[in-house]
């Protein structure tokens, strides 16, 4: 199994979304976030994708680039200050999850 842990924070959810033009505002306004129920602003999915992308990556090695299968669904937001756990298991089966639960489930694989 492969891991890592990211702690989330404004900045790189204020710095990925100048990357990929994301200006929705639940992503910047916390008072904004907070009103609609949420713990804080909310991180970009896409962004946890690419942290499950790097490891499968890892996993795969060039492989990953020609044959890599990814599927992802979200079923909980993250929030700057969660500590997301990123897991790649010998199966492919991908999960990332915080202090608060999991936040995403899917698989990464090699398509033959």
């Amino acid at each position: 199994m492969l891991k890592k842990t990211i702690t989330q924070t404004q900045e790189k959810f204020d710095n990925y979304g100048k990357l990929n033009g994301d200006n929705d505002i639940l992503h910047y306004d916390d008072a904004y976030a907070r009103e609609r129920g949420f713990r804080g602003t909310l991180g970009h999915g896409l962004m946890y994708t690419g942290y499950v992308a790097d490891l499968a990556a890892k996993k795969y090695g060039a492989d990953w680039h020609y044959r890599g299968e990814l599927t992802v669904k979200f079923v909980a937001p993250v929030c700057p200050g969660d500590e997301l756990e990123v897991l790649l298991a010998d199966d492919g089966k991908a999960e990332c999850r915080s202090q608060f639960g999991t936040t995403l489930v899917g698989s990464a694989t090699l398509k033959d």
